[in-house]
């Protein structure tokens, strides 16, 4: 009897690999690092053969750890890091160059050319996207130009120049697959998502071609057969792919107009279902697709906060203010308020509605009364504060009709951010009690491709424990200081 579920959830700084009973009990879990590469300041790269190798790795050690034969595995199902890419040799499948992970900003100056050249209206129109070196399309053809072996690649027609679930699912199945999902596809900027295609236009003005892509197939989909040899004997199809964080948002069951969730993980990441028709923005907030299970596609109003976890491994790791990231609560809630210092999260630049690489994180309003617990409840509230403003910005244009904010990743475990982001939002929050939220929802994906659910209605009906956090009028919001600051940072490096 085949009665398992294996998922790979290929992250940024790990891949973790789980096996779910088909009742959608997780039966075992592992997770193997993955090594950071910086060849030079703001750039961000990976060995494609350690991401290749922490997969296989884990899929041997989740195996090992349950006892379970590989012959019992039904069905697999793999998410990825979504925008990063790594360009390959379709006729020897040997990577071209490093996986250029969605962290990397070396494109930056190119970005703000193309800006000046073409505005952004047009490739929003098409893409919900916005010229920035966190999408997939500069990467692209940066690798073109710049790198000899993708250069002659793509002049002999070998190239394919994709998103890293293409190269590793290649890999996976026994070099057969050359496909991506509509959700991976549509963070690459050159993906039409009115049309759900490569749109050629785009393709051009990127020095890209139609030959070089991938194809494009719906999230739940038959990708092939896993190779025994290098999946440590599983020899099941991969039936679902997906971005990670639209992989979340199916784990959290977001799958209604109004439902939203937010992880706050390395980095955060707020998702907005917004049904089946885009909605008109004045302001740069991304429109991305969700996980594609049938014909239809719900849209997804999408804004990032590229530091979150990261922020407070920061002000433990380098600046030593924290002995034990655990201790954030205990810090923020000795005191009653912030002291009058404030942070802005933008150690790695800021997303919606600003678009900047450039602009760096702060600590404002510093006195010689501020003290450790003033900083550590001033960075957590700050996190809050940043996705406050993504959600009024939206509010702003419209969608007023957000039924409540599904939370999950570490960063989640804070007692206090979760009350505090619930009271200055006016959302109730529920916190997921199953903290593998990302994997939870590619099982779920997987198991619609091979039947084990007949429709997402019977999904719901296992629908996870969860913590609810409603607003409270006890804790005070210093949203409008804590903007003007925000804005003053912005214009000082605009300047």
């Amino acid at each position: 009897m085949k009665n398992y579920i294996l998922v790979v959830d290929q992250g940024t700084t790990s891949t973790k690999t789980s096996i779910y009973s088909t009742s959608g009990d997780l039966i075992a879990d592992t997770n193997v690092p993955i090594k950071q590469i910086y060849p030079e300041i703001g750039w961000v790269e990976h060995d494609p053969y350690n991401i290749l190798k922490s997969v296989t790795e884990g899929i041997e050690r989740v195996l090992t750890i349950s006892g379970i034969n590989p012959n019992t595995i039904a069905a697999v199902g793999i998410d990825n890091q979504g925008e990063t890419v790594i360009p390959f040799d379709r006729i020897s499948s040997e990577p071209l160059y490093n996986a250029i992970v969605w962290q990397d900003s070396r494109t930056s100056d190119f970005c703000n050319t193309l800006k000046e050249r073409y505005g952004e209206e047009e490739l929003n129109k098409k893409t919900g996207l916005f010229f920035d070196p966190y999408f997939s399309n500069t990467k692209l053809q940066w690798l073109k130009e710049n790198v000899d072996e993708v250069k002659r690649a793509s002049e002999s027609g070998r190239a394919v120049l994709a998103t890293s679930d293409v190269w590793l699912l290649h890999m996976l199945t026994g070099r057969s697959s050359l496909k991506t999902d509509t959700t991976t596809a549509s963070r690459t900027g050159i993906f039409n998502i009115n049309t759900l295609e490569w749109d050629e236009d785009l393709l051009e003005i990127f020095n890209l071609s139609l030959d070089e892509m991938p194809e494009v197939v719906q999230t739940v989909f038959k990708f092939g057969e896993c190779d025994p040899d290098i999946c440590s004997g599983v020899m099941a199809p991969i039936y679902a792919s997906c971005v990670d964080q639209q992989a979340s948002m199916f784990g959290h069951l977001c799958l209604e107009r109004g439902e939203a969730k937010i992880t706050y993980g390395t980095g955060g990441f707020l998702l907005l279902n917004i049904g089946g028709e885009r909605i008109p923005l004045k302001d740069k907030i991304i429109t991305t697709v969700g996980a594609q299970y049938r014909n239809d596609v719900d849209y997804l109003l999408d804004g990032g906060v590229y530091c979150v976890g990261s922020c407070i491994n920061w002000l433990k790791d380098k600046i030593g203010l924290l002995d034990d990231v655990r201790d954030c609560d205990r810090y923020a809630m000795s005191v009653d308020d912030n002291g009058g210092v404030f942070f802005i999260p933008a150690l790695a630049g800021l997303s919606v509605p600003y678009w900047s690489a450039d602009v760096r994180g702060a600590f404002m309003g510093l006195s010689l009364m501020a003290r450790r617990e003033h900083f550590v409840r001033a960075l957590l509230e700050g996190i809050a504060y940043r996705f406050y403003e993504i959600i009024d910005i939206i509010r702003e244009n419209g969608f007023s009709e957000i039924s409540f904010i599904s939370a999950d990743g570490g960063v989640s475990n804070s007692d206090f951010l979760m009350k505090f982001q619930a009271s200055i939002t006016g959302i109730t929050i529920k916190r997921k009690k199953v903290k593998e939220i990302t994997s939870l929802g590619m099982f779920y994906l997987a198991a619609l491709g091979i039947k084990m659910f007949n429709d997402v209605d019977e999904i719901k009906n296992h629908r996870s424990e969860e913590e609810i956090f409603y607003p409270d009028k006890g804790f005070r919001s210093s949203y409008d200081e804590w903007k003007r600051l925000t804005q003053m940072l912005v214009n000082h490096y605009h300047q």
